[in-house]
């Protein structure tokens, strides 16, 4: 009898170790195309990342992201998607990609194109412009978020 009462014990114990680690947590932050931005974009020239702050009904919240310049070539103006690919011919990547990574992770919204020079120049700034003055940008990057 006193065995098997410290295997029940020593089974509880190990059970409850093992399955008070896991907690899970939900993020409430709400973003949309109402939602108004602030940036500073010329900060971000020569920079993959960029960062707003971000107001809904009162509450800021920073955001940040980053910037690429892909030879994918969208399908129209704030297109999105959820790959990108980069030509190892450089000249070829000239298509201005955004995407948000804090707090959470968008899909990837097309923003321009121009010369790979000034994309790999201008990208992230741009993205940091466009989620500033551009509700209908906020709404493709918004539109999909994930952890």
């Amino acid at each position: 009898m006193k065995i098997s009462k410290l295997f029940l014990i020593a089974g509880a114990m190990l059970c409850a170790i093992t399955t008070t680690g896991a907690h899970a947590v939900t993020k409430c932050v709400a973003l949309n195309s109402s939602t108004t931005c602030t940036s500073s974009p010329t900060q971000y020239q020569y920079h993959t990342d960029w960062a707003d702050t971000c107001t809904t009904n009162g509450v800021s919240t920073p955001i940040s992201g980053i910037g690429i310049c892909s030879s994918t070539k969208g399908a129209y103006q704030y297109a999105t998607a959820t790959k990108l690919d980069i030509s190892s011919t450089s000249d070829d990547n000239k298509y201005c990609w955004c995407r948000m990574i804090s707090p959470a992770v968008s899909r990837w919204v097309y923003s321009s194109y121009s010369s790979a020079g000034v994309c790999a120049q201008l990208c992230a700034a741009n993205c940091a412009t466009n989620v500033r003055d551009l509700a209908a940008f906020r709404s493709a990057l918004f539109r999909y978020l994930s952890d």
